[in-house]
């Protein structure tokens, strides 16, 4: 039986350890990744995909990735499911998505969220390619050990695997029936989950921190996920958003417009088709740079899983800060907003 022999306490592996991961985090944080920077190639899913964030485009992050993807007219891709939820926006063009076998069409700035554990494949159904944009908690599944991925290829869906079931509900009061009941009660819930929000639904309302703002995914919406939301906000014509901070990054798309984020001081020119990403704990607010029309920019983090447990291990440590009195523009509630379609492709 082999024995481990060093000389070297736990105290000194574990400051060691903790450095490294430190290290690592802070080599490869980005503040911005612009479109023009990212390159399109071909994937075996009859599909182009081009790597904004992710670890397979040596571009490594711990809890969110981002990628672009593109698919041509009357093409039909690979079937797949994978363990991590992940969300799409549509850039421009018309297309479908199956997922577990049904069917769902959508055009730009519609969102299609796709669950988890869940068959999947997409289609182009327009004159033109069409482009979206993906958000996932791939990397904080691998980190966890728990990320697998499944491809189909072309089988139809009903010849496919299915996945891993919970125990049926259990009538018992003891701790393992509860547990069984719990679970399956979940599994229940996320297989019932919304998948697409068309943008014309999107329920915008202006916000006391100055912008103009709809969920596209979230439970309040019907999603039943793994923790990852996303919101769209808008500024107004030469306004801004109130500054804020919290643990965690947020990421931030702008899909229409130019404009800026001051983050700690620093200032960070955006436009459409760039990713922003700021860091946990920075100092952050965004402005539009037009005067006359309106920036709109997607906002996705995972506060409701990761960054609720970060809440209760560090509390009374505030994760979410801003000013006593908000920086926001004044008289946000008499702000005359162009069409909130202002600058949506056409179908």
């Amino acid at each position: 039986m082999a024995k481990t022999r060093t000389t070297t306490s736990h105290y000194e592996v574990q400051k060691l350890r903790r450095s490294d991961w430190l290290q690592f985090w802070k080599d490869n944080q980005r503040t911005i990744i612009t479109e023009e920077s990212v390159e399109m190639v071909d994937t075996p899913r009859r599909m182009k995909r081009g790597v904004m964030v992710s670890a397979d485009g040596d571009v490594p992050s711990l809890n969110l990735d981002a990628n672009l993807h593109s698919i041509e007219p009357d093409t039909v891709s690979t079937i797949h499911r994978h363990s991590w939820d992940a969300i799409m926006f549509i850039i421009e063009g018309t297309g479908w998505t199956e997922v577990q076998g049904r069917r769902y069409d959508w055009r730009p700035w519609d969102t299609v969220y796709l669950p988890g554990g869940q068959w999947h494949r997409h289609g182009g159904s327009g004159p033109t390619p069409a482009r979206y944009v993906t958000f996932s908690v791939q990397p904080l599944v691998e980190l966890l050990g728990l990320a697998t991925i499944e491809d189909g290829g072309d089988t139809p869906f009903e010849d496919l695997q299915g996945g891993a079931l919970s125990a049926a509900q259990m009538l018992g009061a003891d701790p393992y029936s509860r547990r069984v009941s719990r679970l399956s009660d979940l599994q229940t819930a996320a297989s019932e989950t919304r998948i697409l929000t068309p943008y014309e639904d999107v329920p915008f309302r202006v916000t006391p921190r100055g912008a103009r703002s709809g969920f596209l995914v979230d439970s309040s919406l019907g999603y039943t996920t793994g923790g990852i939301t996303a919101v769209m906000h808008q500024l107004a014509p030469g306004l801004y958003q109130s500054k804020h901070r919290h643990g965690g990054e947020a990421w931030l798309y702008c899909v229409k417009g130019e404009g800026y984020s001051v983050i700690d001081d620093e200032r960070v020119d955006w436009k459409a088709g760039d990713l922003v990403i700021v860091d946990h704990w920075a100092w952050h607010q965004h402005f539009n740079a037009s005067e006359t029309d309106v920036s709109s920019i997607i906002r996705v983090h995972n506060f409701d899983t990761l960054y609720f447990a970060m809440g209760a291990l560090l509390a009374p440590l505030n994760l979410f800060e801003e000013p006593e009195k908000l920086d926001a523009p004044p008289n946000v509630e008499s702000i005359e907003w162009p069409d909130v379609d202002q600058g949506r492709p056409d179908a």
